[in-house]
């Protein structure tokens, strides 16, 4: 019974957390790439940062990536299982 609410916890923070790490990964994978080649391509770090165009996130994106990715990490923790070995005295 634990173990299922742990799991649909893990599961719904992932979700949620998915989108913004894959736009920041993208962004700066791909800024550097381009940098590499001498390109500069500043709209990607503008995206990397949480600035989507119209939609300014900057001051917010930083942050609920980072508290995401720690949610994610701790629950997944959770899911690991638990040695059933008991130690004599």
């Amino acid at each position: 019974m634990y173990k299922t609410k742990t799991r649909k916890l893990h599961r719904s923070i992932t979700l949620i957390a998915v989108i913004p790490l894959l736009i920041t990964v993208l962004s700066g994978s791909l800024y550097s790439l381009f940098q590499y080649f001498g390109l500069d391509f500043f709209w990607l770090m503008k995206i990397h940062t949480g600035n989507f165009f119209f939609i300014n996130l900057q001051p917010l994106f930083t942050p609920v990536v980072g508290l995401l990715t720690i949610f994610a990490i701790i629950s997944g923790l959770f899911l690991f299982p638990r040695s059933k070995i008991k130690y004599p005295d």
